[in-house]
């Protein structure tokens, strides 16, 4: 999906009083979304640009049954979730589809029904998101924010782990499930560089930057159970590391025996030693 700039739109369904699903001039599909561009509204009625606060070109069939999931929400809470997103975009530097919207507004509307009943549901993963997705993470905070302002409330700090745990997601294409594994696998291996080189990681280091981007990409290769082919000159680096870095090359055959355990993946000669490449870079900022 992307977003469509065009000016008149012809009603084809209605799906609530905000929300209306309508064909463009060049007879896109397209979802409408705007403060009663439903309301009295009837199938092949035009609807002004004007009248909307986003469209969405469907390039996907959406169900029309996961857009009532709108009919529940206050139009503030999705006006609030567009805002949202559309600052998460210009941070980012990415487009976001429908399915952002539904899941944030979906996401929004029951924390504030909790936020209301008094109850506070703690986030998982709250220090690998802040850890490892630090941008994001940031985006949450403001999102948290304009939530406070808009409802005159005082969400949770840990709620902005939520919106940035949805903006992950909707980014790396990943699910929800899949997103937590990989966090909890980074987390997992960043201790064990820490416990076996008896080192306090500098998470604000480029080595730790690129680090934790290496695993994110390792993993995407551990969850799909395919091997990247070998690269030529791996022997001499390898030799190198040996003879300067002992304790490194132990310390990657015991991230090794963790994924193999973990998702019985068997890391290639390959995978070992680029992340005894950022080990070493790793090991080397702390010594200075």
């Amino acid at each position: 999906m992307k977003e469509d700039t065009g000016q008149i739109l012809i009603v084809d369904k209605i799906v609530n009083n905000n929300i209306v699903i309508a064909k463009d001039f060049r007879g896109r599909e397209v979802v409408a979304i705007g403060k009663g561009v439903g309301f009295r509204k009837r199938k092949n009625e035009a609807v002004h640009r004007s009248e909307i606060m986003k469209t969405y070109v469907l390039l996907d069939k959406v169900d029309s049954g996961v857009l009532t999931l709108f009919e529940e929400i206050q139009f503030e809470v999705i006006e609030t979730s567009q805002k949202i997103i559309d600052y998460a975009q210009e941070k980012l530097n990415v487009k976001f589809n429908v399915n952002l919207l539904m899941s944030l507004s979906d996401h929004i509307n029951f924390a504030l029904i909790q936020y209301r009943q008094g109850n506070h549901v703690p986030k998982l993963v709250n220090e690998e998101v802040k850890r490892f997705y630090k941008e994001e993470y940031h985006i949450g905070e403001i999102a948290v924010q304009m939530i406070n302002e808009r409802f005159q409330i005082l969400f949770p700090k840990d709620e902005a782990t939520a919106i940035a745990f949805h903006l992950i997601t909707a980014t790396e294409n990943k699910s929800n499930h899949q997103m937590m594994i990989i966090m909890k696998a980074v987390s997992d291996i960043v201790k064990i560089v820490e416990d076996y080189l008896n080192v306090s990681l500098h998470e604000d280091t480029i080595a730790y930057s690129r680090f934790v981007i290496h695993l994110k990409f390792l993993f995407k290769t551990v969850l799909s159970k395919q091997n990247v082919p070998e690269v030529a000159g791996m022997d001499f680096i390898f030799t190198q590391i040996k003879s300067e870095y002992k304790n490194v090359i132990e310390c990657v055959k015991k991230i090794a025996d963790y994924i193999m355990e973990k998702f019985n993946y068997r890391c290639t000669d390959g995978d070992c030693i680029y992340l005894m490449l950022h080990v070493v870079r790793l090991y080397e900022t702390t010594l200075n």
